[in-house]
C-alpha cells in the first residue's frame, strides 16, 4: 500500500516540476497536497521531496524568502535520512535563494557544499546545474573572469552529456559576460548559439531573452533594422507566455530604439514596462526605467517631467531598500528557526521576538511608501489643473489602443479639440476664470468620454484630444457635433468688443481603418490640419477628413 502511494507521490511531482515554470500556482498546489499526503502516510523521503518541489514553484513566483524556507526544511530531512541527491538539490535551492537576495557569500558556501557532496558523481545535469550557479555568483559579483571559468566546466560537461538546454543557457551567460566586457562579436557569437539550439525547441522564455541580447548586440553596432527584429521577435514570444518580468528589458529596449524616430511611441513602450515592473513586484528594473526617463527628459531640456520622474526614481528606491531591509531579516528569521529546530536555544526564541517586531516596523513603513507611491503615480498620469488624463497618459493609451486595433484593421476616429479664443476669455476675465474654464470644458468632455468608454485627455495649453474606435462615418460626425455642442451649451460667456460671447470649440477629426495611417503622429498631423481649417473658416466648426474607403 505505501509503495503504491509513494508511486504516486513521485507521479505527482514529476508532473509538478513540468509546469513549475509556466503554471507555478497549480505546481506549488500539487506539490503542497502531496506534502501532506506524505505526512499523513509517513513517508519522510516524499515529504522531502514535496518540499523541494514547492521551493521550484515559489522561485518560479519570485517569493524567494518562501523559497529558502522550504529548502531549509528539506535539507534537515535529507540531512536525517542521509540521502544524498536530496542534500545537494536543497543547497543548491538555497543558494539560488541566496543569490536572488544579492547575498552573495551565503550563496556561494551552499552551493560550493553541493558541488563537494556531488564529487565525481555521474549526475550530469545536476552537476552542471551547480557549476552554472556558481558561475552566476561571480558574474554578479564582478568577478568575470571566474565566472568564466566555472561556465565552462559547466559547459564542457552539458556538451559532453548533450544537455542541450543546459548548454544553451550556459552559451548565453558566457556571451553576456563578453557584452558586459564590450567584447561585442565574441557576444554575438555565443547568443547565436544558443539561439540555434533554443529555436528547435519550445522554451519561449530563454529564446525570447536570448533574442533581446542578439537584439542588443545589433543596436550596439547601429544595425537598428536587425535590432528590432528580435526585439519585438522577443516581445512576442514573452507576452506570448506572459512572461511580464523578462519583458521589461525587451520594452525598454525598444522604447530606446524608438527614441530618435518617434517619442510618443517610445514612451508608449516606457511605461508599459513600468506597469510590468510593479505587476512582477520588479522594482529594481522599475527604479532603473524611471532614470532613463528621467534623464531623456533632462537632456531634452524638459525639466517639468524630468523632476516627475526623478521623483519617482527616489520614492522607488525608498522601497527598495525598505524591501531589502525587511527581506534580510526574514531570512535571518528562517535561519534562525532552522537553527532553533536543531539546538532548542532559548536564546533565539528572544531574537525572534525582536525580530518579529522589526520585520513589523519595516512592513508598516514599506506599506507608508507603497501609499505615497501610489498617489505619486496617479498625478504622473493626470493633469494637475483639470484632473483629466495628462499627455503622457494620452500617448500610452492611444499607442495601446492603436496596436489593439491593428490587429482587427478596426475604425478609428480621432479628434483634436481647441477652445475658440481664450486668451479673449483671459483677458476679460483673468487667469483664474480661465482655469475654471478649461476646467468645465474638460468635465463636459469627460462626461461624454465616460458614458461611451473611449479615450480623451488634456494635451497640452486649451487643446484636448478624444480617441474612438469600432465606429461609422456618420456615428464619428454625431460624437465630433456632439463634442461641439455640448461645450457651446455650458454658455462660459465672456465680453470682446463690446459684445457678450460664449465659449466655444473648433474640432478637427480624421476618419479610417487602421491600416490607412503610418502611426498614430500621422493621425494627430491630419486632425491637426482639419483643426486648422476649422479654425480658418470662423472656428465653432467640426471638420472629418475620412479615407477613400467612406
Amino acid at each position: 500500500m505505501g509503495n503504491n502511494i509513494s508511486k504516486e507521490i513521485y507521479k505527482i511531482l514529476n508532473e509538478a516540476k513540468s509546469i513549475s515554470a509556466t503554471d507555478p500556482n497549480k505546481s506549488y498546489t500539487m506539490c503542497r497536497e502531496v506534502y501532506h499526503m506524505s505526512k499523513k502516510n509517513n513517508l519522510k523521503l516524499e515529504e522531502g521531496y514535496a518540499l523541494i518541489g514547492m521551493s521550484f514553484a515559489c522561485r518560479a513566483k519570485s517569493e524567494i524568502n518562501k523559497m529558502l524556507d522550504y529548502s531549509y526544511k528539506a535539507l534537515e530531512i535529507f540531512e536525517a535520512l542521509q540521502d544524498l541527491l536530496g542534500q545537494i538539490k536543497s543547497l543548491n535551492l538555497i543558494g539560488i535563494a541566496y543569490f536572488y537576495n544579492s547575498m552573495y557569500e551565503a550563496a556561494l558556501k551552499h552551493l560550493v557544499q553541493a558541488l563537494e557532496l556531488l564529487g565525481e558523481g555521474k549526475d550530469y545535469f545536476l552537476l552542471s546545474c551547480v557549476l552554472n550557479n556558481i558561475g552566476e555568483v561571480f558574474r554578479e559579483s564582478a568577478q568575470y573572469d571566474r565566472a568564466l571559468e566555472y561556465y565552462n566546466s559547466a559547459l564542457k560537461i552539458c556538451i559532453d552529456a548533450n544537455l542541450r538546454i543546459n548548454t544553451a543557457s550556459i552559451f548565453s551567460n558566457i556571451g553576456e559576460i563578453y557584452f558586459i566586457e564590450n567584447r561585442y562579436n565574441e557576444a554575438m557569437e555565443y547568443f547565436t548559439k544558443s539561439y540555434d539550439i533554443l529555436i528547435e525547441g519550445k522554451d519561449m522564455v530563454n529564446l525570447g531573452e536570448v533574442e533581446n541580447k542578439l537584439g542588443k548586440v545589433h543596436y550596439i553596432n547601429k544595425n537598428y533594422s536587425k535590432a528590432a527584429e528580435y526585439f519585438f521577435s522577443a516581445l512576442r514570444r514573452l507576452d506570448n507566455v506572459d512572461n511580464k518580468f523578462y519583458a521589461i528589458d525587451v520594452l525598454v529596449n525598444i522604447a530606446n530604439l524608438q527614441l530618435n524616430k518617434d517619442s510618443n511611441k517610445a514612451f508608449y513602450y516606457f511605461e508599459r514596462a513600468m506597469q510590468y515592473a510593479e505587476k512582477t513586484n520588479a522594482y529594481k528594473k522599475l527604479s532603473e526605467v524611471c532614470k532613463t526617463v528621467a534623464d531623456y527628459y533632462e537632456r531634452i531640456g524638459n525639466f517639468k517631467d524630468a523632476l516627475v520622474y526623478f521623483k519617482r526614481y527616489h520614492r522607488v528606491n525608498q522601497e527598495i531598500m525598505t524591501s531589502i531591509v525587511g527581506d534580510k531579516l526574514e531570512i535571518l528569521k528562517i535561519e534562525l528557526e532552522h537553527l532553533k529546530e536543531n539546538h532548542k536555544f532559548e536564546k533565539i526564541k528572544i531574537i525572534n521576538q525582536r525580530l518579529e517586531m522589526e520585520i513589523s516596523n519595516q512592513k508598516n513603513e514599506l506599506e507608508k511608501i507603497q501609499k505615497s507611491n501610489a498617489i505619486l503615480e496617479k498625478k504622473i498620469l493626470e493633469d494637475e489643473l483639470t484632473g483629466v488624463p495628462n499627455r503622457r497618459y494620452i500617448n500610452y493609451h492611444l499607442n495601446k489602443t492603436w496596436e489593439e486595433a491593428l490587429l482587427q484593421d478596426e475604425i478609428i476616429v480621432l479628434f483634436i479639440i481647441d477652445i475658440d479664443n481664450f486668451k479673449k476669455y483671459n483677458d476679460c476675465w483673468g487667469h483664474l476664470k480661465g482655469d475654471e474654464c478649461l476646467i468645465k470644458v474638460a468635465n463636459c468632455l469627460k462626461a461624454i468620454q465616460e458614458k461611451r468608454k473611449d479615450t480623451f485627455g488634456r494635451y497640452g495649453g486649451e487643446e484636448f484630444i478624444y480617441y474612438a474606435k469600432n465606429i461609422s462615418y456618420d456615428q464619428a460626425l454625431e460624437l465630433g457635433n456632439l463634442i461641439r455642442t455640448e461645450v457651446e451649451n455650458l454658455c462660459l460667456e465672456y465680453t470682446f468688443d463690446n459684445m457678450s460671447r460664449v465659449i466655444t470649440i473648433s474640432v478637427g477629426g480624421v476618419l479610417g481603418k487602421v491600416s490607412d495611417f503610418v502611426n498614430i503622429s500621422n493621425m494627430i498631423q491630419i486632425a491637426d490640419k482639419e483643426l486648422y481649417e476649422a479654425k480658418k473658416g470662423g472656428r465653432n466648426i467640426m471638420l472629418l477628413n475620412s479615407s477613400p474607403f467612406f
